[in-house]
Order: structure tokens, then C-alpha cells, then sequence
């Protein structure tokens, strides 16, 4: 009896979606670009395209949406009064939605399969959105920009994506980054 609430028990941690979403993204490196995502929309010719609110989104696969949640609300908290006199208008949307992010600002991209990411970025791209994604190998298919978590997290950039999107960044945001080349195999 014992054995069988063991074994039981085992398979529902190891196979418990809440479980495997929460072991995937570091709440500290979620913290961090909470901070950051709305200084990249004001460092970048993005800020110019803002009507009436900074406008993020935040894309997910089903499995992630807690943790999509729990960045939309560092970001709220990080900021309760928004940015240099923005508010924000946050969208939390998953992949099968990505119509809603066509007039964001940004678009923060959690992990999900090649075929979600490709067909994300192109759309996003078509919108001139700027991209950013919690992992840096979506720098390959074309994510503009991420962190680069080493001795010391900077900005990782993309910059052909980001020419290619027609976005422009600050320069001192891209003397402080880390640029991507293709091949770096991240």
C-alpha cells in the first residue's frame, strides 16, 4: 500500500503540466525582464508607435500561462504607474491568439515548438512588433533580442532581425549588448 502511494505519487510530480511549466523558466530571470521589457519599447523606435499605452504581449504554449501570468504581474508591479508617462496595456495571449499582439509594441515569446515560433515571428515581423524571448536560441529564427546570462546579464541582440523588422535601438542600449552572430548556437 505504501509503495503503491509512493509510485503514485512520483508519477504525479513528474507528470503534473504545473509541475513541469514551473521547473522550465527561473523566477529571477523572469524578474529581470520584467524590469526591462518596457526600457527596450522606450530604447528602440518603437516608443514612437505608442497611441494612448505601451502595449506588450505576452505569448505562451497552454502549459505556460501561470508563468505568463506571474511575468504580467511583475511587470505591473515592477511598474504601478507605468513608464516615463505610459501606462501599459498588458495582452497575455497563447500562441493560437497571436492576432491580438499585431499592434503591440513588444512581444515576449515563452518557449514553445519551431513551428509556433516560426510562424510567430513572421507574423510579428509583418507588424514591425518588436520581438523578445526568454530563451536565446530563438535568436536563430529571427527573435530580435533576449539576455545574455553569463558572469553578467546584458541585453543579447539580433541585430539583421532588427534591421530586417525596421526597428532601430538606442546606441547605448547596443553598445552595452551582447550581439548575436548567426552560427553563435545559442
Amino acid at each position: 500500500m505504501v509503495n503503491n502511494i509512493f509510485i503514485l505519487s512520483i508519477f504525479v510530480i513528474l507528470f503534473n503540466p504545473v509541475a513541469l511549466s514551473a521547473s522550465s523558466y527561473d523566477d529571477d530571470t523572469l524578474d529581470i525582464f520584467s524590469k526591462i521589457i518596457p526600457r527596450f519599447i522606450l530604447m528602440s523606435s518603437q516608443k514612437n508607435s505608442i497611441q494612448s499605452k505601451m502595449e506588450i504581449c505576452i505569448l505562451y504554449d497552454k502549459l505556460d500561462e501561470r508563468t505568463a501570468s506571474s511575468l504580467s504581474d511583475k511587470i505591473q508591479n515592477n511598474y504601478p504607474n507605468g513608464i516615463k508617462n505610459y501606462k501599459f496595456k498588458l495582452i497575455k495571449s497563447d500562441y493560437s491568439d497571436i492576432d491580438s499582439c499585431r499592434k503591440s509594441q513588444l512581444a515576449f515569446l515563452f518557449n514553445t515548438d519551431e513551428k509556433n515560433m516560426d510562424s510567430s515571428i513572421r507574423m510579428l515581423n509583418k507588424n514591425s512588433v518588436f520581438t523578445m524571448s526568454y530563451d536565446a536560441k530563438y535568436l536563430a529564427s529571427g527573435v530580435e533580442a533576449t539576455l545574455f546570462l553569463g558572469r553578467k546579464v546584458v541585453p543579447y541582440m539580433n541585430m539583421s532581425a532588427l534591421r530586417q523588422n525596421g526597428i532601430e535601438m538606442d546606441n547605448t542600449l547596443v553598445q552595452i549588448s551582447k550581439i548575436y552572430l548567426q552560427g553563435d548556437g545559442k
